[in-house]
């Protein structure tokens, strides 16, 4: 965009016409009203000179020899438009077709020879007005949400420097992020959505201060920026009024909508516009932890957990080309006969800095970036040729399985079917002996394309094992409709079912369940002797924990197979 002040002292005309007592008149009349003008006597010329200096208007002879001023005009537009660059085309003809074409050609104005300098300085000075008022309207809509009509990311941006470099008091800034947009446009559609964030921008501007700017800078993120102390108030004070605006339920085609959001603050911080911004999303990351709909203050620990978050992504996208991820294994465990009778395949970080890291260290940050899908792919591999070669040591029958976690990410993978059965035909591994674990969250969200996708595995002969169990939904839908075969119940009930009532009901309500469906359990995390017992006695018959080993790497692993073999 073309950055000038258009008053006439300041500026800049180019005139072009082959005749040269016309370029003299216009030269000398122009540059008396203050204007710095440029002359050139043909169109070749005039385009070098535009080239290389900017002009704020072009005064053009429509006819020329050689390039004609029409010609030239056709050049200039396909580059400026009629705001960026304007043309009054001057012309001697006295009838209205070449007009037209001045016109329809892209010229902004007309003036016709002999010049009347009244006119060309009236006209000259309308453009230049028009193409500021122009300027000032696209400035404008480059600041504004069009959707909402609240300040955009940029102007928002622009407030913030504006205050930091007025006063040496920072500004407090809050960030909303909205939880039910997505909701509305997938069930309502884009327009609907559009409607919910003009309704969530009235009611914004319904409790904040007179003072406050609020803007849309993005998606369904929403800032308030206070740039004055409002008295009797402070902006957690105002988080809160924002949230509860935000409580009351949106009627939205005769249907009630709700939504809500988290809001990060930042306060008393000094700081680059964009530093407050990150400051503020990392606050509102920090709301959301801890359950949505409610705010969280910056704190600067927030910015070394992020960055240290950022470093260990960064490290991770590396791990398994560089060799540090470590497949660990937990044996099943026969409980009555005290063999095992497979494992878990587990996953570990060793980390070249950070030591052996724990899959809650990592995997929650591949989750969020997609790295769980090649990590889970690796795990996958290693545990399927591990299986191939134990099962090849200590044949038993029936033989040694393999139990490996699947995730939610991985689960919405196109390419999961196909790395499963890639993997199965690499090592040769019986698909029976193979059991693919997942918990209720890794499905709920998407339950006709679990269905679907756990349907092709369950085809493929391979284990659908439901972990966790006890500890989300719990629905019978689930277990029928999704094709599991066993259940593992969660170690917080195994841990708690001697000492906690309603722990051991649980578990027995856990395994008559899964008899009344003619489904396999396993009980998770034990750790005493007296729960096989009473695992036994409720007629659970396999288990894993502590009691019997914790994740040990494949060497360890063969140690104990061979133990159980002597």
């Amino acid at each position: 965009m073309r950055e000038r002040h258009l008053n006439s002292g300041q500026a800049r005309l180019l005139v072009v016409d082959d005749d040269p007592h016309t370029r003299a008149l216009l030269l000398d009349r122009l540059e008396g009203q203050g204007y710095t003008v440029d002359v050139a006597g043909d169109s070749a010329d005039a385009l070098q000179k535009i080239q290389k200096a900017q002009y704020d208007l072009v005064l053009l002879e429509q006819i020329m020899p050689g390039m004609s001023g029409l010609d030239l005009l056709h050049l200039l537009r396909a580059t400026y438009s009629p705001s960026d660059l304007p043309v009054i085309m001057v012309t001697a003809v006295d009838h209205s077709q070449p007009v037209a074409d001045a016109l329809n050609g892209g010229a902004n104005d007309y003036v016709a020879k002999p010049v009347d300098m009244h006119a060309v300085v009236s006209r000259i000075q309308a453009q230049l007005l028009r193409v500021k008022s122009d300027r000032r309207t696209r400035e404008c809509e480059l600041r504004r949400d069009p959707v909402t009509g609240l300040g955009n990311r940029l102007l928002l941006l622009e407030r913030i420097s504006q205050y930091i470099a007025a006063r040496s008091q920072p500004p407090a800034l809050l960030l909303l992020d909205l939880d039910g947009l997505k909701t509305a446009n997938d069930s309502y559609g884009r327009d609907a959505g559009d409607r919910l964030l003009v309704e969530v921008a009235s009611r914004l501007l319904s409790v904040v201060p007179d003072t406050a700017t609020v803007s849309r800078i993005g998606g369904d993120d929403f800032t308030v920026l206070l740039a004055e102390p409002v008295s009797g108030s402070s902006p957690e004070e105002l988080a809160e009024r924002i949230l509860a605006a935000l409580a009351i339920p949106v009627l939205m085609d005769g249907r009630k909508i709700t939504i809500g959001g988290s809001i990060g603050i930042v306060a008393e911080t000094l700081g680059a516009a964009e530093d407050l911004l990150r400051n503020a999303d990392l606050a509102m990351d920090r709301a959301k932890e801890l359950g949505k709909n409610r705010w969280a203050l910056f704190e600067p620990e927030m910015r070394d957990r992020s960055e240290t978050r950022a470093l260990l992504i960064r490290d991770l996208r590396h791990a398994a080309e560089s060799g540090q991820l470590v497949a660990v294994y937990q044996p099943k465990v026969a409980l009555r006969t005290r063999r095992i009778v497979g494992f878990e395949a587990l996953l570990r970080w060793r980390h070249p800095q950070r030591g052996l890291l724990a899959p809650a260290d990592f995997i929650p940050l591949a989750e969020e970036t997609g790295l769980i899908v090649p990590i889970g792919e690796w795990i996958l591999r290693q545990a399927c040729r591990q299986l191939k070669t134990w099962q090849h040591e200590f044949p038993m029958t029936p033989p040694l399985t393999m139990n490996v976690n699947l995730s939610a990410t991985q689960l919405g993978d196109p390419r999961l079917i196909e790395h499963v059965r890639n993997i199965l035909a690499e090592t040769g591994i019986a698909p029976e002996t193979l059991n693919l674990e997942l918990t209720e969250t890794a499905f709920v969200r998407e339950l006709d394309c679990a269905e679907v996708v756990l349907a092709q595995l369950q085809a493929m002969h391979i284990g659908l094992k439901l972990d966790d169990f006890g500890t989300g939904y719990s629905s019978l839908t689930y277990l029928r409709a999704l094709h599991f075969d066993s259940i593992k119940i969660d170690r917080s009930f195994v841990a708690k079912m001697m000492s906690d009532p309603e722990s051991h009901i649980i578990v027995e309500t856990i395994l008559k369940l899964a008899q009344a469906l003619e489904m396999t359990v396993i009980a998770e995390g034990i750790e005493q002797e007296p729960q096989i017992g009473e695992l036994l006695r409720l007629g659970c018959e396999v288990g894993q924990g502590f009691y019997f080993s914790r994740p040990v790497e494949a060497e360890i692993a063969e140690q104990q197979l061979r133990a159980i073999v002597a």
